[in-house]
């Protein structure tokens, strides 16, 4: 009895952590993302022998998630890999989306192939200035490296969050 009360708690405690809710949750594709697989939510993926549950983006997307709560100076903070080490190496930028305006606030390349240090969790913290700003949004598009060669490009992010004050 005792091990089948453990089992259930180790495989509700498994679900649990799978399905936790974070601000990656948010995003939706409003480009590319040309197969089901291009967009993959609650992933595991390891780098280095650090696994993080992720949000894997697969070249060329775009996703955007809404800023409906925050103001204020804000940190978007992630941690972001590419999960393979071959290719010409993948592109994120980041853009801060209101009404019509789209302004590129972040841009880093990731060649995991060539560079040891993109085969591991890289930290990331962007600043978002929402101050008077309503309809705000995130937005994330990666891309092929500068050869154009999509093999592989694919990005994980994890620990997506938002720091700073909430109103509401």
């Amino acid at each position: 009895m005792i091990c089948v009360l453990g089992y259930l708690l180790l495989v509700i405690g498994c679900d649990s952590a799978r399905s936790s809710r974070t601000f990656a949750d948010r995003f939706a594709v409003v480009a590319g993302g040309g197969t089901h697989d291009s967009f993959q939510q609650h992933t595991p993926v390891v780098r280095n022998g650090r696994q993080e549950d992720a949000t894997i983006l697969v070249a060329p997307i775009t996703v955007r998630a809404n800023l409906a709560g925050y103001h204020g100076a804000l940190r978007l903070s992630l941690l972001a890999t590419p999960v393979f080490n071959i290719g010409d190496g993948i592109q994120m930028d980041v853009f801060l989306v209101n009404g019509s305006n789209r302004n590129r606030i972040c841009s880093r390349y990731f060649d995991a192939g060539r560079n040891a240090a993109d085969r591991q969790w890289i930290a990331m913290d962007v600043p978002l200035d929402l101050w008077n700003r309503q309809d705000s949004q995130v937005e994330v598009q990666v891309s092929g490296g500068p050869q154009g060669d999509l093999v592989a490009d694919w990005l994980a992010l994890a620990e997506v969050r938002i720091d700073g004050r909430r109103s509401g």
